[in-house]
């Protein structure tokens, strides 16, 4: 099957001989020399890859043939790695040029293959490229599920380069459903990503997804130059397609801002470059954009010629929203014409492919064209009217009872429409009723996703912080008693654990009870550590305010840090009245915490900076995570105190 698919590029390769002027020829014939005598079907794959790598962006004929060839030598031993590049690169290719049904195949095919080599970025990889598969051709649900799918993979494995593309991708399904907001917000995503993986060429991307947006909100000075800058790095990067893309965008600002010439020039020009490279996407957009500005210049019937060829090439690659808009504009062209029975034959289609039903625009098409149809029969029911005038005089000697039976029609017609508009009124508000619901509804699974999200996000960094915790005790221990050590980490974990079921027993999920998770705190250290066995009383007096779940964690370890310290060191054995308090003030929003005891106090000449002691180094190093500094001195025993700024009223 391979080789039938081989032999079929053949010609379109001897055809397209003229663009090897274009690519590194001396490079590209060593390589395919080296192949031609290579001995390992291997390393004849790995040739024929790099080959068409080099013909992959202004020549993707040739490199859908090359990819054939090595695809052939990766099955004679079922090489899975390769299998699943291939049809990768495959589907990126047919993606590109258009035939969209060949692309999904293939990206399908090398979701098989990568998932038989657990190979999970690889299959992550597919994904997106399916989506974008699919957001070309209007299949909108498929891309976001696809987009969502290789995100989560991206984002396990902690792939800043990628997580960047696919953000890029849901920001432009977006901005095709008109949500712009929701567009911004991924791009500045992706935007964020790009800066962490210090990417290049991306960087062209992401000045044309801005572009875009600025262009569909009505910001054309600013697109316009975003598009410029774009195209001066996929210049840069010889980079065709791009090129031409980014040039469509740029004349349909000229086309708006009615500078016809210049985006007649634009779309014309870039028709032919499309066409050079096989682009039959390029092209039908080119030809679509160039049937819309002749519409504009009112010259309708080469209006028309462009959007039907335009539309001929759109139900080749299966583009369902080059079809809509081409309908669209097919649709204006035959009703600026005043051919209505055409015009309504493609509003149809448009409506038909929107899956919608009885827009505003149809309505008043179907009027119009309904009055042009009436317009003939316009004499006969005035005439109509004229004979039943007549008729109504020469009832003289009957005018009391007629009009007695019209009032009682006009009675009767007044109830008909007063219970038909009730009847309307009750519709409109139980649909009304019906779009809040849905609303209310979309809104909560919204927000449920966003705090799901929230939940992992914020389990994931406390499992961080949990095993930073036990690495550095790992390192700082001395392995004198290993049940103490546990017992220091679990009062470590337990005061994050803490947080967690303050936090769901929380009404507001951004914010806690700081007294309640303390006398929780303490009355943990109380038990794990036998306090009324050793004679140890603690005691808190805590004023009541809300924290930020953010503060808390660190809060409550610098606690956890400093009651334990004063449990360890702070007693002799034969000491009385052993004493450890905890006090908490707010002042202005400023939280101030007081830990003491009564004990031996801080030994001469103590500091945090020299001091080897894991647990005041971390205390410590968490009051600056809360923008605060930790003061420890020798009151009457040991005294520590931290201050911190919360937002909550």
């Amino acid at each position: 099957m391979r080789i039938i698919q081989v032999k079929a590029f053949l010609l379109t390769i001897l055809m397209s001989s003229t663009f090897l002027k274009a690519q590194d020829k001396q490079y590209v014939d060593s390589l395919l020399h080296e192949a031609r005598y290579e001995k390992s079907d291997k390393q004849k794959a790995l040739l024929y890859s790099i080959v068409a790598e080099e013909y992959h962006f202004n020549q993707p004929d040739s490199a859908i043939y090359y990819c054939y060839v090595g695809m052939y030598f990766s099955e004679l031993h079922t090489d899975t790695t390769d299998l699943a590049y291939f049809h990768n690169f495959l589907g990126s290719l047919y993606k590109d040029i258009g035939i969209y049904d060949s692309s999904i195949t293939h990206f399908n095919e090398a979701i098989y293959w990568s998932k038989l080599n657990h190979f999970d970025r690889g299959v992550a990889a597919c994904l997106s490229n399916l989506g974008k598969t699919y957001l070309h051709i209007g299949e909108y649900d498929k891309a976001l599920n696809n987009f969502y799918a290789a995100l989560e993979i991206f984002e396990a494995n902690n792939d800043t380069l990628n997580i960047g593309e696919v953000h890029s991708n849901i920001g432009s399904l977006m901005l095709e459903i008109n949500e712009y907001d929701a567009a911004e917000e991924h791009f500045s995503q992706s935007q964020r990503q790009y800066q962490l993986a210090h990417a290049v060429i991306q960087e062209a991307w992401i000045l044309y997804d801005l572009g875009n947006l600025k262009f569909k909100t009505g910001h054309f000075d600013e697109a316009l130059i975003l598009f410029y800058r774009s195209l001066s790095i996929w210049k840069k990067f010889n980079r065709v397609r791009r090129c031409q893309i980014t040039y469509l965008r740029i004349g349909e600002i000229f086309m708006v801002n009615g500078q016809y010439d210049k985006a007649l020039d634009i779309f014309n020009s870039a028709e032919l470059e499309f066409d050079k490279i096989n682009n039959p996407q390029g092209v039908s957009e080119a030809l679509m954009l160039s049937g819309r500005t002749h519409y504009y210049l009112q010259e309708y019937d080469i209006a028309i010629e462009k959007l039907k060829r335009a539309l001929s090439l759109s139900d080749f690659i299966e583009s369902k929203q080059l079809k809509l808009n081409t309908y669209r504009d097919l649709y204006l062209c035959f009703k600026a014409k005043n051919d209505f029975s055409e015009a309504l034959s493609y509003m149809e289609r448009y409506q038909a492919l929107n899956d919608t039903i009885f827009n505003e625009n149809k309505e008043k098409l179907i009027a119009e064209f309904q009055m042009k149809l009436n317009l003939n029969n316009k004499e006969n029911i005035i005439q109509q009217l004229e004979d039943s005038t007549m008729r109504q005089n020469l009832i003289n000697q009957n005018i009391s009872l007629q009009n007695e039976r019209n009032l009682i029609g006009v009675y009767a017609l007044g109830f008909v429409v007063l219970v038909i508009a009730l009847f309307l009124i009750f519709v409109f508000r139980r649909n009304k009723k019906i779009s809040v619901l849905n609303l209310n509804l979309n809104s909560a699974l919204k927000e449920r996703e966003v705090l799901i999200r929230e939940v992992h996000h914020r389990v994931k960094n406390n499992l961080q912080i949990i095993s930073s915790l036990l690495n550095l005790q790992s390192e700082k221990t001395q392995a004198t008693d290993p049940a103490e050590v546990l017992r220091i980490s679990q009062s470590r974990i337990e005061a994050m654990s803490m947080m967690h079921e303050n936090l769901y027993k929380s009404a507001n999920l951004s914010e806690i009870s700081f007294r309640e998770y303390v006398e929780n705190l303490c009355s943990y250290l109380q038990t794990s550590f036998s306090l009324d066995q050793k004679g140890v009383v603690l005691t808190s007096s805590i004023d009541e305010v809300q924290v930020d779940i953010d503060q808390l964690v660190p809060c409550g370890l610098i606690i956890n840090e400093l009651i334990t310290n004063s449990i360890k060191h702070a007693f002799e054995d034969n000491q009385q009245d052993k004493k450890i308090s905890i006090q908490c003030s707010v002042h202005n929003n400023i939280v101030k915490m007081e830990i003491a005891d009564n004990g031996k106090g801080l030994p001469e000449g103590f500091s945090i900076a020299n001091s080897k002691s894991l647990g005041m180094r971390l205390a410590s190093g968490l009051a600056r995570q809360l923008k605060s500094s930790l003061k420890m001195e020798n009151r009457d025993g040991f005294y520590a105190c931290f201050e911190f700024k919360t937002e909550i009223k």
